[in-house]
């Protein structure tokens, strides 16, 4: 396939226009390529001086370049100081990774392996021959290429014929003038990489937002294509499979990523539309077709097909329409609510227009030309078309960054906000009764948690000295805000009931009531009723069972409140002597996970401590499951009964 013998197609041109423009210099004969003939096929006769049967047209940029083998030609006529030097150094800048240079017929050396088709991205070399080998002072240069050729190069360096003694130095000097020349299109992409890391970091930080990892790999891909061109131009030991392969695959998935990158952003997944798009940017996976060491009787038909103009331009204009299509995320974007997308959608237009001219180019339509040249420095628009990319991408996701820190702020609020009505609504100091001792004990998995426990004391007209009370404990489904306020909701219906009901399960059925139907959560809770004599009534919804002296007491298993209206709540009556305690725990006590074993405390080991103060109880659970994220709130409380001194007998 030849969509990377074009990629270099308009700069080469122009650096041919500026090598003819350049005078010759004394005692160096530089060789255009534009110049030279060349012939399509293996013919070994294209080597000799005479070349019988040797078919030669001229070399014509983008015309039949690529074939399996080719053939370049020149005659040329050494200059009087030429002849003059004893040695001298024919430099061969080849565009092929695979090569062997002829003089006079007679093989000079290469560029290489013709048995394993393989050779480096760099392929400058110098030949030495003397100046006596010329016939007169002509001599015949032909060059046999094996056509597979590398993706991405840089063009244009002409071979040339110095003293041996001056033609490194020549070399290293055109390499420093394209370096110097070209300073701005290698800072742009290096600036494009460092936006591309930066993405990358904020992925790492919070990997669920994979729309910094689709734009960040899409940012730093780009980058990588111009180590590879600068491979060709400086020697960094790069073997030309690598080269092609790093093209193929990341312009393969070079426009997927933009649109993975969208839809990501946007929350949604990609609709087919978009998946066939991805499919014909798979087009370029067909370059690798060329790279395995196939058999001698396999390769050539092989790269014959590929090189065909007519799958050729088939591919081309299958990857052309990928860049077009990709304006269809235009008005993706621009429909969004979202006001950074509008950014977004802008810089998808000027990618796709960019990707669009260059397939444009590469099937010889109208189009605008990458590279301009002015006052020597080349000003590489496809170059700069990235960087303005990268940058609008930087602004709408400085915008988004500020949109998510606007929204974080207000959660945060929403959530102080939750805590404080939470702390106000779970006590930090219990209320005093008369004849119990009440201890708790609260450790929020969050911020915000989801347990809730009230004590309630229930006046006494007859005695007031002497009231009763409603002791719950309970735990609403969930976590966080959403928790948090349905703890709100269950607590302020217990205050307000809690003056009207006289038992536990009517307590229960009240909250079910006020609970059902406002909302997909649910609670468990457990309702005690003490009065002064000692005896507790226990009525159950779907809760742990409360602990008598260190022994569970069973109670009906009955459904949470909230999840149906058809639910009759049974009580349990005890009797709690003097010096006797009722402990009662939220699931999360039970549930409490091992970080190494990833075994749960368990109703075992919370019954073996359930005499035990709620603060050790509590701090026993944290502990069990110290190393790993604490799953669920831990709320204990315990209620023991103790005897009122009596007054002394005067």
């Amino acid at each position: 396939m030849r969509s990377w013998i074009h990629s270099g197609l308009v700069l080469a041109v122009l650096f041919l226009t500026v090598a003819q423009s350049r005078a010759q210099e004394s005692g160096v004969l530089r060789l255009p390529w534009n110049q030279w003939q060349m012939h399509i096929g293996d013919d070994p006769q294209c080597a000799q001086i005479d070349a019988t049967g040797c078919v030669l047209r001229p070399l014509v940029f983008g015309a039949g370049w690529g074939g399996p083998n080719q053939w370049q030609r020149i005659e040329v006529t050494l200059p009087a100081d030429l002849q003059a030097a004893p040695q001298l150094g024919l430099l061969i800048q080849n565009d092929y990774p695979v090569y062997e240079v002829f003089l006079d017929g007679k093989l000079l050396g290469g560029s290489g392996s013709l048995a394993t088709r393989q050779g480096p991205q760099y392929t400058s070399a110098i030949f030495r021959f003397p100046s006596s080998l010329a016939r007169h002072g002509h001599l015949v240069i032909a060059i046999h290429s094996l056509g597979i050729r590398t993706a991405n190069r840089i063009l244009g360096f002409s071979p040339m014929i110095a003293p041996l003694d001056r033609i490194e130095s020549l070399r290293d000097r055109d390499t420093l003038s394209y370096l110097s020349s070209s300073w701005l299109h290698y800072l742009s992409y290096a600036a494009m990489f460092g936006a591309g890391f930066v993405f990358l970091l904020l992925f790492s930080v919070n990997t669920r937002l994979h729309e910094y990892f689709w734009l960040g790999a899409r940012l730093c891909i780009l980058p990588i294509y111009r180590i590879c061109e600068l491979a060709s131009v400086v020697n960094l030991y790069m073997p030309a499979w690598l080269d092609l392969s790093i093209y193929s695959v990341f312009n393969a998935i070079g426009g997927s990523l933009v649109i993975q990158f969208v839809f990501s952003f946007l929350g949604r997944p990609v609709p087919k539309a978009f998946r066939a798009i991805q499919l014909l940017n798979a087009l370029y996976i067909l370059d690798l077709l060329l790279l395995p060491p196939w058999p001698t009787s396999f390769f050539y038909p092989l790269a014959r097909m590929i090189e065909n103009p007519y799958i050729f331009n088939a591919a081309i204009t299958g990857i052309l329409l990928s860049a077009l299509s990709l304006l269809l995320l235009v008005p993706v974007c621009f429909r969004s609510k979202l006001p950074e997308m509008r950014w977004i959608g802008a810089a998808a237009l000027f990618f796709a227009v960019e990707e669009s001219n260059r397939m444009m180019s590469f099937l010889g339509l109208p189009s605008l030309a990458q590279d301009i040249y002015w006052h020597g420095l080349d000003i590489d628009l496809r170059g700069l078309s990235n960087l303005l990319f990268a940058i609008v991408m930087l602004i709408a996701m400085t915008f988004r960054l500020r949109r998510i820190q606007d929204r974080n702020r207000e959660v945060e609020q929403e959530i102080a906000a939750a805590r404080s009505i939470q702390q106000i609504l779970i006590p930090d100091h219990l209320p005093s009764v008369p004849g119990l001792l009440i201890e708790s004990a609260y450790l929020p998995a969050q911020e915000v948690g989801g347990d809730f426990f009230q004590i309630l004391p229930i006046p006494n007209p007859a005695n007031p000295e002497k009231p009763s009370a409603f002791i719950v404990l309970g735990d609403v489904s969930g976590k966080g805000l959403k928790a948090a306020m349905t703890v709100s909701l269950i607590v302020g219906t217990l205050r307000t009931y809690a003056e009207f009901y006289s038992s536990p399960a009517e307590l229960l059925a009240g909250v079910n009531r006020r609970l059902h139907g406002r909302g997909d959560g649910f609670a468990t809770c457990l309702a005690l009723m003490v009065t002064p004599s000692g005896r507790v009534t226990v009525a159950n919804a779907a809760h742990p069972n409360p602990y008598l002296n260190g022994k569970e007491i069973p109670t009906d298993p009955n459904l949470p409140l909230g999840v149906t209206l058809d639910v009759v709540y049974s009580e349990l009556t005890l009797q709690l002597e003097a010096n006797q305690s009722f402990t009662l725990v939220t699931d999360g006590v039970v549930e409490a996970t091992s970080a190494t074993t990833r075994e749960l405390f368990g109703f075992d080991r919370t019954q073996a401590i359930s005499a035990q103060p709620a603060g050790s109880i509590a701090e026993a659970a944290r502990a069990f499951g110290l190393g790993a994220p604490q799953s669920d709130d831990i709320t204990v409380l315990t209620v023991a009964r103790i005897l009122e001194p009596q007054p002394a007998l005067v």
